[in-house]
């Protein structure tokens, strides 16, 4: 019955999330709105790979035409995050193990450049605020949210990104990060892989405090190894 009314098993759940709060569309165009709303609902794992995303019916959820919704679904195939497929529309686009290898070819250059950067710029009250991530790491370690330990995971690579000083390398690593989000809870969802990225993330710490750029990016070649394999 899903397929025949063009709605996926996860669709209707997502849909109903939208909700545009009143005067919204005052200040941004109902297309980006669109945009956003689908984005976000895809990082977040509200729609899957290989869900559908039918204009129809979320133009009918946001009392919108289906020009905004098109123009949303276009720029969202241009990012790689939905593809169109001949008798099924745009659909959620799944794992590509050819694609996530290539990232994370790209993530491991790129956050080996930061590191080294972040090393050479990074001050002491940085260094405290690291060190203060890393203690929350330690004690949530051995507990089961997930949700909780990458996001301060997160703020301990968004800090060494501040500390590089270097606005378009954050630029390309933010992009990549966009698109690796939703691969990352799976990637933490077993508990030994999250024990094993904490214990990285402390040795990483302890590079940067004695300034050694050598060790430090070996460490970040090592981790992001790690967390790629997770995946295959």
């Amino acid at each position: 019955p899903d397929a025949e009314r063009g709605v996926h098993r996860n669709e209707g759940v997502a849909l109903d999330e939208l909700l545009v709060p009143e005067g919204l569309t005052d200040v941004k165009p109902i297309r980006e709105i669109i945009y956003e709303y689908l984005r976000q609902a895809i990082l977040d794992g509200l729609f899957k790979p290989g869900d559908r995303l039918v204009e129809r019916d979320i133009a009918e959820k946001l009392s919108a035409s289906r020009t905004p919704v098109r123009e949303a679904l276009r720029k969202l195939e241009s990012e790689g995050f939905v593809t169109y497929l001949t008798r099924k529309g745009m659909v959620v686009k799944g794992v590509n193990l050819d694609e996530i290898d290539e990232i994370y070819s790209i993530r491991k250059e790129l956050e080996c450049l930061s590191i080294r950067y972040a090393i050479k710029n990074i001050t002491e009250e940085q260094v405290a605020e690291l060190r203060q991530i890393v203690a929350a790491l330690d004690r949530e370690e051995q507990g089961d949210d997930t949700e909780h330990t990458a996001m301060k995971l997160h703020d301990f690579d968004a800090l060494i990104l501040r500390a590089a000083n270097a606005p378009t390398l954050a630029g390309f690593l933010q992009s990549l990060y966009d698109t690796l989000k939703r691969y990352k809870q799976l990637n933490l969802s077993a508990k030994p892989r999250r024990k094993e990225a904490v214990g990285e993330h402390k040795e990483i710490l302890q590079a940067i405090i004695d300034r050694d750029e050598q060790r430090a990016e070996a460490l970040v070649r090592l981790h992001v190894d790690h967390s790629r394999q997770e995946l295959h």
